[in-house]
């Protein structure tokens, strides 16, 4: 009985995966490195009004064969996408487009569906090629719905204008932040900003080329503390940071900080590949479920780990594997925790291509930890919360940095007052 009981449930699991791949093969989910050509149509055109209604009408159907919630999260969105329709094919551009492509999936209440026009396509792949694009020179913090200037890069068009860290965006161009705004060098994009006593300040910026931010940075800190900050889960990523852990092994640091807050995720097998590095046997890293096929993720460990005191900074912008390695972590008592609370946005997704070039991520599968918590909605409470402190930062000075240094110390002392582990017999 048992076995043939295993028999079913290995047919019916296999005949689940067939269906899985045949819905697949008619899917163009994004192909790595290759990015498709924006097609152009003028504004407000006849043509205009076709290709959106051919991209509505695909991200649409995408979105219905591939969410990951068979409800919807208690949307109805074939009602929705239905009664929408009309006023998105109708914009005349494909920023005013996308602006309404993206409000309808936001009904969907997950932060990993999103759409991505063609001209954001392009500047997000002109930043991972380290070209210069316009920018206005504000970092943007993200918190919810809401958008906060973190930091403000000197000699840029919002430094010129007085922009100051710890503003909160309340609109672009009349919309909400949250939808984003493409900097052009031929367009003056009109910011409301209001700073920390609720003073509104409406200004006008201007996009000018500027070099991308750098995206992963290492270095020693006073004390041979290790900082390490990447801010993607890629293949680039993990190439430069299999090479910094390499580095440790061959110069031991006293402990090690690893800094997520900026990082919003990227693919999960290098997510558990990355965290590998924390551990010298082979760990569950993620359990994902899906409409067809559920499954635990595990990783065997790297020839030589790193098993010296962690702390892990997190913030608001920390998401997906952002959150995943740091929960991870933390449930296998290998890190302490500081920062500010998490996204919330664990949720495995892939980028389907539009008609146009532009293209829709989509929230697919489901996930927990290892322990089966569900990080979706609710993200990773560090072990010690760090308020922001505009005025620390606008001096320069980094408060999370510095509690995190005084964790690592806290650690390495606990570890010296501990008696030493007698070797085996």
């Amino acid at each position: 009985m048992i076995a043939t009981t295993a028999l079913r449930w290995l047919r019916s699991s296999l005949v689940a995966a067939a269906l899985a791949l045949s819905a697949c093969q008619t899917i163009p989910y994004e192909r790595p490195g290759v990015l498709p050509p924006a097609v152009q149509v003028a504004d407000g055109s006849a043509e205009r009004a076709a290709l959106n209604a051919r991209v509505y009408d695909q991200a649409v159907r995408y979105v219905e064969r591939l969410f990951y919630s068979r409800d919807f999260n208690g949307t109805d969105f074939a009602a929705e996408a239905a009664s929408r329709r009309a006023e998105a094919v109708a914009q005349p551009t494909e920023l005013d487009f996308y602006a309404r492509l993206e409000q309808l999936v936001e009904l969907l209440a997950d932060d990993h569906t999103q759409t991505l026009s063609p001209t954001r396509r392009e500047r997000l792949a002109a930043n991972d090629a380290g070209a210069q694009r316009p920018a206005y020179g504000v970092v943007i913090l993200p918190r919810g719905d809401e958008r906060w200037v973190l930091r403000v890069r000197p000699d840029s068009p919002a430094a010129e204008a007085g922009v100051m860290p710890g503003w909160r965006i309340e609109s672009i161009n009349g919309a909400s932040p949250h939808l984003g705004s493409v900097a052009r060098e031929d367009r003056a994009d009109r910011f409301v900003f209001l700073d920390e006593v609720g003073e509104r300040h409406e200004i006008e910026l201007t996009g000018v080329l500027m070099d991308p931010l750098p995206r992963m940075e290492a270095r020693r800190l006073e004390g041979d503390i290790a900082y390490i900050r990447f801010d993607d889960f890629d293949r680039e990523t993990f190439d430069w940071y299999k090479g910094e852990f390499d580095a440790l092994a061959q110069a031991p640091p006293a402990g090690l900080i690893v800094d997520l807050r900026s990082n919003g995720g990227g693919s999960l097998n290098l997510t558990g590949l990355m965290l590998s590095y924390l551990f010298d046997r082979r760990i569950d890293f993620a359990v994902t479920q899906g409409r067809f096929i559920n499954r635990i993720y595990n990783v065997e460990p790297p020839e030589r780990p790193y098993l010296g005191p962690v702390v892990i900074l997190v913030g608001s912008a920390s998401a997906s594997g952002g959150e995943l390695y740091p929960a991870v972590a933390r449930e296998l008592d290998r890190a302490v925790i500081v920062g500010e609370p998490t996204r919330g946005a664990v949720i495995a997704s892939r980028l389907v291509e539009l008609p146009d070039g532009g293209g829709i991520r989509i929230g697919m599968t489901d996930m927990t930890t290892p322990a089966g918590i569900r990080l979706e909605k609710t993200g990773v409470t560090p072990d010690i919360v760090v308020d922001t402190d505009w005025s620390e930062i606008r001096a320069g000075r980094d408060p999370g940095l510095m509690i995190a240094v005084a964790q690592i110390e806290r650690l390495r002392a606990e570890a010296a007052e501990r008696p030493a582990t007698p070797p085996p017999a």
